[in-house]
């Protein structure tokens, strides 16, 4: 396949050189442009027949070829469908990551310029994204990052310019409405920078002295080098392009320094700031909001005990770009961290995070569409704990968790019943109570925590406890809520 550094400078030369150009035929129906799906067909049964097959014990037996093109003619003669493209790309990728990727990247621009409103899943006629096709394309863009990141890809440093012309006007198309393209394009497009320096780097003689003073032009490229966002370009009044900015800051940050407490920040300050309330509730506290897979989350919550990485901690963090409102990514990052020893980091993730959730008072009652909460019981016990820190041994704390997961729940109350016996401050006492109310609504005990969580109200209004902690009877009032 040849490569084609001339791509991004004209649509038309684009599309005239494109090897899938059919694609991009309109579709002539009664639904043109687009057709419309017909999953019983002969076509999408042979697409479908490949496609069960991915991550599993036939994964090695997936015909490559018949899905390339059975795809390619069902996007052309059948329906415009993004669900296809991304088996499509998959396909192509899969097959030949360094031969096809340049050929993808082009019709990938070329059917968002047509398709990307009016095409399968959900058309729309008002350029609303529907979530069932940002799924579909956010999954065109992880197979993207994998191809650049984890393939053998071998650029010349025009074949690089051009891929990189293609990614930034993918970027242009689809920042405002895919909330983790941002963070894709960030790292792919650092990688392909990285790679075009290298082999444009000469060769500096041996008894070279770098000056110690950096200039303005120096810094400009120690910024360009780790692909900072200029302040400048952004239009900080714009909140898509605020969020932009602020995840950029923090997938940078985190690259360069994974224990850095402001990349995570960063993030969730992006994510979060301009949510004023919740999403829309019914009497359960059922939102419209989908929750993570399950699989993907028990998979994240064994890693962080058993293998916590680098890596594992980017990919969580990623989730949680893609779910704002799913609390417990933020508390497995923070668990990360902490067992990376980044305890700073660990500790302002829970800081930023409990800050977003006393915000709205009606977090503790709201759940995912399948009904799961949006504070899982861990979460409100890491929540809980952090307000200890300043006036308890935080360690002894975190104790209480692994005992709990170690040795059960009779094991954790003689635990924190023999630390109320040592204590006498009021302050303490009062969060030692509320854990061991977590405890009981985590067994299931809901009588013996309601009992319990009315004993703990009184008796600390008793003191005025509000006047040294508020956020003390948001808790309390929370778990009210959730119990009743």
């Amino acid at each position: 396949m040849d490569w084609l550094p001339e791509l991004p400078r004209s649509e038309k030369n684009a599309v005239g050189d494109m090897k899938y150009q059919n694609i991009l035929q309109d579709i002539q129906t009664i639904n043109s442009p687009v057709g419309e799906p017909d999953e019983e067909s002969k076509l999408y049964v042979a697409i479908d027949e490949q496609v069960i097959k991915f991550g599993s014990l036939q994964h090695d037996t997936i015909d490559w070829t018949l899905l390339i093109n059975s795809s390619m003619q069902y996007l052309t003669e059948v329906c415009k469908d993004y669900k296809v493209l991304q088996y499509f790309s998959y396909a192509l990728l899969q097959q030949n990551a360094n031969a096809n990727l340049a050929d993808f990247l082009a019709l990938f621009a070329e059917f968002n310029e047509k398709y990307l409103f009016n095409a399968y899943p959900k058309p729309s006629q008002d350029n609303v994204i529907n979530r069932f096709k940002a799924r579909a394309i956010t999954l065109i863009l992880n197979r993207i990052e994998d191809a650049v990141l984890n393939k053998s890809i071998i650029l010349s440093p025009e074949q690089n310019q051009a891929t990189q012309d293609l990614l930034q006007k993918l970027s242009a198309q689809l920042s405002d409405y895919i909330s983790e393209s941002a963070v894709i394009f960030n790292k792919v497009l650092r990688k392909l920078t990285s790679e075009k320096s290298q082999e444009l780097k000469p060769e500096e003689p041996s008894n070279h002295v770098q000056p110690s003073i950096i200039t303005s032009t120096g810094k400009n490229a120690i910024a360009e080098k780790a692909n900072l966002p200029d302040v400048s370009s952004f239009d900080l009044t714009n909140e898509r392009k605020l969020k932009q900015f602020y995840l950029q800051v923090a997938d940078t940050t985190c690259e360069l320094d994974p224990a850095a407490e402001l990349g995570y920040i960063s993030r969730r300050y992006g994510l979060w700031h301009n949510i004023t309330r919740l999403p829309e509730m019914n009497a359960q506290g059922v939102t419209p909001m989908q929750s993570i897979a399950v699989d993907k989350l028990m998979d994240y919550r064994e890693a962080v005990i058993h293998t916590p990485d680098t890596t594992l901690l980017a990919k969580i963090e990623k989730t949680v770009v893609s779910s704002p409102y799913w609390i417990e990514g933020s508390y497995l990052s923070a668990q990360c961290c902490k067992a990376l020893k980044f305890n700073e980091a660990s500790d302002a993730i829970r800081n930023i995070t409990k800050q977003f959730v006393e915000k709205h008072k009606d977090f503790a009652a709201a759940k995912f569409q399948n009904g799961e909460p949006f504070l899982p019981q861990n979460v409100i016990n890491w929540l809980a704990q952090e307000n200890t820190i300043g006036f308890n041994d935080s360690s002894q704390l975190n104790d209480f968790d692994d005992i709990y997961q170690t040795q059960g729940f009779v094991a954790v109350l003689r635990a924190i019943d023999e630390k109320l016996k040592q204590s006498s401050d009021l302050r303490t006492r009062s969060y030692l109570q509320l854990d061991k109310i977590h405890y009981f609504i985590a067994e299931g005990i809901t009588n013996m925590a309601l009992n319990e969580l009315d004993e703990l109200l009184e008796n600390s209004k008793k003191y005025d406890i509000e006047q040294w902690d508020n956020s003390f009877f948001t808790q309390l009032n929370q778990l009210k809520i959730q119990l009743t």
